[in-house]
């Protein structure tokens, strides 16, 4: 038996309620000819509401394209600077292969906290 913890994302929300109109067979409403017209613009009224919806999500999705972009390139510079920082603490300088004292060292690596 798999049982599955459920993360907070994963938890049903208000907005994954779905309200389709279009799901319930039996209605109310008296069926008469002149309720078509209704009918045609409750679904025109839904359709606008979606497409106007669609559009919001795809510029919110490029705002946060746009954000992710500005948080990386935040997030390197801050890491160049942290890196500069820790060689010159340490009285060394900057190789490509990470930081030094000027001398080249081979072997396990000694981590001094």
């Amino acid at each position: 038996m798999k049982t599955s913890i459920k993360t907070l994302q994963n938890i049903s929300g208000l907005p994954d309620l779905r309200t389709y109109t279009g799901s319930v067979k039996k209605s109310g409403k008296p069926s008469l000819p002149t309720t078509a017209v209704l009918d045609l613009y409750m679904r025109r009224n839904e359709k606008d509401r979606l497409v106007k919806e669609l559009e919001r999500l795809r510029r919110r999705k490029g705002q946060l394209r746009g954000r992710l972009k500005d948080v990386e390139k935040e997030m390197n510079k801050l890491l160049e600077k942290a890196t500069k920082t820790a060689a010159e603490l340490r009285g060394g300088h900057l190789r490509s292969g990470g930081l030094t004292n000027g001398v080249e060292k081979k072997g396990k690596m000694v981590l001094e906290y």
